[in-house]
């Protein structure tokens, strides 16, 4: 009876320590959530330029990319404007005038601002990045945090919800 119930004691243990590894989500299954459609075209070192008549308006790079229907699939994308330095993440979803930046996404501007967030998405014609989630800002010391930020790089105009933010004045 006491030897049984070692051996049902070592199978439930083990049963557990397997458990998890069958509910973690892997980046491919979170694409294929989003994704239903057959992949047409795939690119490595995919570069897309978008140019108006006087100047470079952004410049999107990515190691990988996949097409479907009506979207793109971007892994570790980057794009440049000339206001931000990098906007970077996991993965990307370009649909229409959107790239959704998903999973690690960071910001640095021009100006040394850098910008965190797990989700954000940029409009390719209105120039406006829109963080859903929480998101949070640093510059040297000063550090902001807040949920639902937008911000308008034509204007340069930075605008969210629940701001809690520290600033180091320095005295002149």
């Amino acid at each position: 009876m006491g030897r049984r119930l070692e051996i049902l004691l070592i199978i439930f243990v083990l049963f557990l320590a397997i458990l998890p590894q069958f509910f973690k989500i892997s980046d491919f299954e979170k694409k294929d959530r989003v994704i239903t459609a057959q992949k047409s075209r795939e690119i490595k070192d995919f570069t897309e330029y978008d140019i108006n008549r006087s100047a470079v308006e952004f410049v999107l790079n990515s190691p990988k990319a996949e097409e479907y229907d009506d979207l793109w699939y971007l892994i570790e994308p980057k794009i440049k404007t000339p206001e931000i330095t990098s906007l970077t993440s996991k993965y990307s979803i370009a649909r229409g005038e959107n790239i959704e930046f998903i999973d690690n996404v960071k910001m640095v501007k021009k100006d040394g601002k850098k910008y965190y967030s797990q989700r954000a998405i940029y409009n390719t014609n209105t120039k406006v990045i829109k963080t859903p989630e929480r998101f949070k800002i640093s510059k040297e010391y000063d550090m902001v945090n807040g949920i639902n930020m937008e911000y308008f790089s034509t204007k340069k105009e930075t605008k969210a919800k629940d701001v809690k933010a520290v600033f180091i004045l320095k005295n002149r």
